[in-house]
């Protein structure tokens, strides 16, 4: 499988309030050379990305989290940089109104393989590379 996913060595944010979540993803996300800072508070997440807006170069996002969800932290990121590429992740099927507007690359759906994310996180950065 390795050879068959292009490694990189972007940086992502990634976001999920299930610790185990958040730690698998992570290090999946290493192991294929990116750089990653995972996150359980969306919130924690947001203020991050608020003092380091350029250090990121795709966020990764569950929907469902306390605090604020998903579409929210995907809002604010936004507001601050309008052309960081999101991919929402979410377990259930979501209301369009909740996610309207919402300039979204990709939305996963949970449980999703390793392989998928792989390959989607590759493609949606090679896309905001043209």
């Amino acid at each position: 499988m390795d050879e068959l996913i292009s490694k990189g060595s972007e940086t992502i944010l990634f976001v999920d309030d299930e610790v185990y979540l958040a730690e698998v993803g992570k290090e999946m996300l290493e192991d294929f050379g990116y750089v990653v800072e995972s996150m359980t508070s969306s919130r924690q997440a947001f203020e991050l990305f608020e003092q380091n807006p350029d250090k990121f170069d795709l966020v990764i996002t569950d929907y469902t989290m306390p605090e604020m969800t998903g579409d929210q932290l995907a809002r604010k990121i936004h507001q601050i940089n309008p052309k960081i590429p999101i991919i929402m992740c979410t377990g259930i099927s979501l209301d369009p109104e909740a996610i309207n507007g919402l300039e979204l690359e990709k939305i996963m759906m949970k449980p999703m393989g390793m392989e998928d994310m792989l390959k989607v996180v590759r493609d949606v950065l090679d896309k905001e590379a043209f």
